[in-house]
């Protein structure tokens, strides 16, 4: 008999099993019902929805549209699948997107964004199918913490500390009453050089503090800033975020233009490893674009290990490019 299969909206009571669908589909990442609800959180003008397969009462895929505060524009959308292993290769993937893009349409979408791990050749192929092109590539690199020495960094954080940086954590600097603003103000400097699939846009800063200050995944005494003392200012940072798993992940490790090349961003990368050993944290793991050089160097020497290649796939929608991928899943 053949499964009965169903694809139908979200609905509430759907997080779990979701997360499990999740955690199939990637084992090596954490996925919680928690993180789902956290990230569902968007701002009033984001557009999202999402999607489930059901088969035979079973929960067995999930399509999820959504926007990006920090790259909105009206008209650009992410969409990802995501099918239980257990289920592939039974057309599930393509009755979720053909619902999730039936759903964008009224929104008249110019451009979908998506995004695999070259271990799912099948999935790249899928997506290059239905014509979406490379965009760009980016490395998760992850680090042994319990075994990472950290006395042949010797003297690295105290030559930044002897030109007469302050390296602080931001829970040090809670009393501060502008520490936010300084944070922001550094942050809205950094974000312009950092690679991303799309055009930066603006975030108030009432915005940025919801995401920062109000997650259930900041972690104050992991977030390192290094401040220049005699402007006050807040020259660069790393920050450390909890995850749902055994290991944290590194959310940005950036420098102002005017303060580069003295050795910042690797001596709060050192405070941060220094902090995840003493508690007794297995690993860190962050995410470089592969021409980011800079970065990827202090990683690479650092002892980060690059797990296989992310690569963010954009489909350009229009009379003549949107028929192929609709002939696709006809």
């Amino acid at each position: 008999m053949k499964p009965n299969l169903t694809i139908r909206p979200f609905e509430e009571h759907d997080y779990p099993a979701i997360a499990e669908v999740l955690k199939a589909a990637w084992p090596d990442e954490a996925h919680s019902v928690a993180g789902l609800r956290e990230g569902d959180r968007h701002a009033p003008e984001i557009k999202w929805g999402r999607f489930v397969a059901e088969q035979d009462g079973q929960v067995v895929g999930v399509a999820h549209y959504t926007q990006f505060e920090g790259m909105y524009h009206p008209q650009k959308f992410a969409v990802w699948v995501t099918v239980h292993p257990r289920f592939r290769s039974q057309g599930i993937g393509k009755a979720l997107y053909r619902q999730a893009m039936e759903a964008l349409k009224p929104h008249d979408p110019i451009s979908i964004l998506s995004t695999t791990r070259e271990d799912q050749p099948q999935a790249m192929a899928w997506l290059k199918k239905l014509g979406y092109v490379e965009k760009m590539r980016y490395w998760e690199s992850r680090l042994d913490v319990r075994n990472f020495d950290l006395a042949s960094w010797a003297g690295k954080i105290e030559a930044v500390e002897a030109a007469g940086f302050q390296l602080r954590s931001l829970k040090e600097l809670e009393a501060d009453p502008q520490h936010r603003q300084k944070l922001y103000d550094l942050w809205l400097e950094v974000r312009q050089d950092v690679p991303r699939p799309g055009e930066l846009s603006e975030v108030r800063f009432e915005d940025y503090c919801k995401w920062i200050f109000e997650s259930q995944y900041y972690l104050p005494e992991g977030h390192f800033v290094a401040v220049d003392p005699h402007t006050g200012q807040y020259a660069a940072l790393s920050t450390l975020w909890k995850t749902d798993g055994d290991y944290l992940q590194t959310g940005l490790t950036g420098t102002r233009r005017a303060y580069r090349r003295k050795g910042l961003a690797l001596a709060l990368k050192l405070k941060a490893i220094q902090f995840a050993q003493t508690m007794g944290i297995r690993e860190i793991r962050t995410g470089n674009e592969s021409n980011n050089r800079a970065m990827l160097a202090i990683n690479e020497a650092l002892g980060f290990v690059k797990q296989p290649i992310w690569t963010d796939y954009v489909l350009a929608l229009g009379e003549e490019t949107s028929s192929p991928a609709e002939q696709e899943l006809s």
